[in-house]
């Protein structure tokens, strides 16, 4: 799922009237909001924080104004991936410290939640996001997959390791990471199924759950996914400068690299008469770029389930996230859609969001059961 505009329908669920969103916080604001009996204040963090142990996304719009179609995409993209991240994050770190049966299966059940989640948005991606973006860019198959997986991440090259820190740098595991890196996607299925098929073993019997267990599937996702995650971004961004090739006219069917190569050779300079055309044409791929995207997400929100997905979402992420923007832009729900995961849709499960690391206004708060 792209989740960006995933659920602006919900704002038909809503009658009657609503109120403000409490305001905003500053970036620099301490991260955990509490309630001392007389209103919200804020105190600062001696606990790990679902911003570790593995490391976010630095959206674009952070470094540039996101003014064309792929950029938006990107930045999207990674508003999603930051979310995956929040919660791959809580459930690593809490899983210790979850002992009670019932708390054991309220916990294993955001696992599920969590994990399907995030292989529906892997489906989605490799099926039909990234292939349609190859067709409007003229772009033989497979390119785009291969470009993600080639393109480093804001940080580098991270390596994860078991405990969940990440390292940067030339380490000898780090140098071969590229390597077999055209299985990633398979490689992210099974270990995200493996993950998942874990949750729904074990929520039937809470007292068979190991967090040594839990722990070290998250730790052998992260290897994968993280890299994968970080690595997805500057590469949607390039996007923008593949539509604004002149010798790929738009299409809605992929194109060889070859033929895209013959039409480009010889001198590089344009004509005068033929930039008009050719700034038409990226226009067009702009466009269908955008239509594309929004394709996605109209996709995965007619089947998701209202009462597992949104109340989870809205509660991996953070206003309070770099300049604030993504709480104000993502994923741009209204104040009354917002107010009915509130009141109607996240009570049917409201013990697993105990342990997601946002409030459903997406202000950060303490995770319950880190110790």
């Amino acid at each position: 799922m792209i989740l960006s505009r995933t659920m602006p329908s919900m704002d038909s669920l809503i009658a009657g009237p609503s109120s403000a969103l409490n305001k905003i916080l500053p970036a620099s604001t301490a991260r955990v909001l509490v309630n001392n009996g007389k209103g919200t204040r804020t105190r600062s963090i001696n606990k790990p924080w679902a911003d570790s142990s593995w490391p976010l996304i630095e959206t674009p719009s952070r470094a540039q104004s996101v003014t064309h179609p792929a950029l938006y995409i990107a930045n999207e993209v990674a508003h999603a991936h930051n979310a995956m991240l929040r919660g791959l994050n809580a459930l690593y770190l809490q899983a210790p410290f979850v002992r009670l049966p019932s708390d054991v299966a309220d916990f294993l059940f955001l696992v599920r939640v969590w994990s399907a989640w995030v292989l529906d948005y892997h489906v989605l991606k490799e099926t039909v996001m990234l292939p349609g973006f190859e067709a409007v860019l003229g772009l033989e198959g497979g390119f785009l997959p291969s470009g993600l997986a080639s393109t480093p991440s804001s940080r580098g090259s991270i390596e994860i390791n078991i405990d969940g820190s990440d390292e940067e740098g030339d380490s000898e595991k780090g140098r071969s990471k590229g390597k077999g890196k055209q299985h990633e996607p398979r490689d992210l299925s099974l270990l995200l199924h493996g993950l998942l098929n874990y949750a729904d073993e074990t929520l039937p019997q809470p007292p068979s759950y190991s967090a040594a267990t839990l722990q070290a599937l998250l730790a052998s996702l992260a290897r994968t996914l993280v890299p994968h995650l970080h690595g997805q971004i500057p590469a949607l961004m390039n996007m923008r400068e593949l539509c604004s090739s002149p010798s790929s006219p738009p299409s809605l069917s992929p194109r060889s690299s070859s033929s895209s190569g013959s039409s480009s050779s010889g001198s590089t300079s344009i004509p005068r008469s033929r930039l008009g055309d050719a700034e038409a044409a990226a226009a067009q791929r702009a466009n269908l770029l955008t239509q594309t995207y929004l394709s996605a997400e109209a996709s995965f929100t007619a089947n998701m389930d209202r009462f597992t997905i949104p109340p989870m979402v809205v509660r991996l992420r953070d206003v309070t996230y770099a300049d604030g923007s993504e709480g104000g832009g993502w994923p741009r729900l209204s104040v009354p859609a917002l107010h009915a995961v509130a009141d109607r849709l996240s009570a049917k499960h409201a013990g697993a969001w105990r342990f997601l690391p946002c409030d459903v206004w997406g202000k950060p708060r303490e995770l319950q059961f880190v110790e």
